[in-house]
């Protein structure tokens, strides 16, 4: 059935496929952030505030312009340590 649709309307192929790769895009996103980013916390019995655990040198963006400097802060002491 669906290949007969396909061959009536075969302009509509790239729109579906279009369509299916952003809605997985979309899943698949969601999922890394989920997993990766540390500004979601869905375990209520891991740390609380996991955006502390962050040292001054890694970098928890998905993509970065500038990666030097990250590099350039890996010497410096975190100043949320001083208070």
């Amino acid at each position: 059935m669906a290949t007969a649709f396909f061959r009536q309307n075969p302009a509509l192929i790239p729109l579906i496929l279009a369509a299916a790769g952003g809605v997985t895009a979309g899943i698949t996103y969601a999922g890394y952030t989920l997993v990766k980013s540390p500004e979601v916390v869905i375990s209520r019995f891991g740390p609380q505030q996991p955006w502390n655990n962050i040292k001054q040198h890694e970098n928890p963006k998905l993509i970065t312009i500038n990666k030097q400097f990250f590099e350039s802060r890996k010497g410096i002491e975190t100043p949320s340590k001083s208070f």
